[in-house]
């Protein structure tokens, strides 16, 4: 019997130089039940050539563009897996990212979401650190330190489908932290797992969203949380 389904979905946009090495790391996962599909968000570089060698084992699909929230909400809503991960086109997934999250995930149903620690890497593929990423067992420490700052890495992320039907999807009406925001309402009505192992490499080559981060989207975002747990957050 194959194990749960995995969709990944991986948001590209002018990111050929890079997505061939996101597409490996997943095809070299040894998880024997995974979906990928390839969401290009209008690239002009050439990113439908590249892929056309992978055709016959991902799902490509071209849109005009609208940005990686729209980009994901079209991977989300063709997505079959029992459970879905992000990868970012100039990431990449190491170790068996796949089969230990899925086993997290099996193993406790009320998660909706799990994430892991990650190693950095340059445009050329070299490491420069690890980063052991923050993770609270206490679901209002948890709620309390994010909302000083978001800590969760979106391309190290699992999420539940079933959960993810519940909370909605990502905000297109946020250019950034849209990711930030779905953390926030998947903690309101499902726990969080964590693994520390590195299972990501992420990709610091000076072009990444996060160079120039849009602050009036996390106060929107940080708004938003306060609303949801009142109890917690003033």
């Amino acid at each position: 019997m194959l194990p749960p389904k995995v969709s990944i979905v991986i948001p590209t946009y002018n990111h050929a130089r890079y997505l061939r090495y996101a597409l490996d790391s997943v095809i070299n996962q040894s998880y024997a039940n995974i979906e990928v599909l390839v969401i290009d968000d209008g690239s002009t570089d050439g990113t439908a050539e590249l892929v056309r060698p992978y055709r016959s084992i991902i799902n490509y699909i071209y849109k005009e563009n609208g940005g990686t929230p729209s980009s994901l909400n079209l991977g989300l809503s063709r997505a079959t897996g029992k459970y879905i991960c992000w990868l970012s086109a100039d990431d990449m997934m190491i170790g068996e990212k796949v089969a230990k999250q899925v086993e997290l995930m099996e193993s406790d149903p009320s998660l909706g979401f799990s994430y892991t620690s990650f190693v950095v890497i340059d445009a050329n593929g070299k490491k420069q650190y690890d980063v052991n990423s923050l993770y609270f067992s206490d679901k209002r420490e948890m709620v309390t330190k994010l909302q000083e700052g978001c800590f969760i890495n979106g391309s190290s992320v699992m999420m539940r489908s079933s959960a993810l039907k519940e909370i909605g999807d990502f905000d297109e009406s946020l250019p950034q932290a849209h990711d930030y925001d779905l953390w926030f309402r998947f903690l309101r009505r499902f726990s969080c797992g964590f693994l520390a192992d590195p299972l990501l490499a992420y990709r610091w080559h000076g072009e990444n969203m996060s160079q120039c981060p849009n602050e009036a989207c996390s106060v929107i975002v940080r708004e938003r949380a306060r609303q949801l747990f009142p109890e917690w957050l003033t």
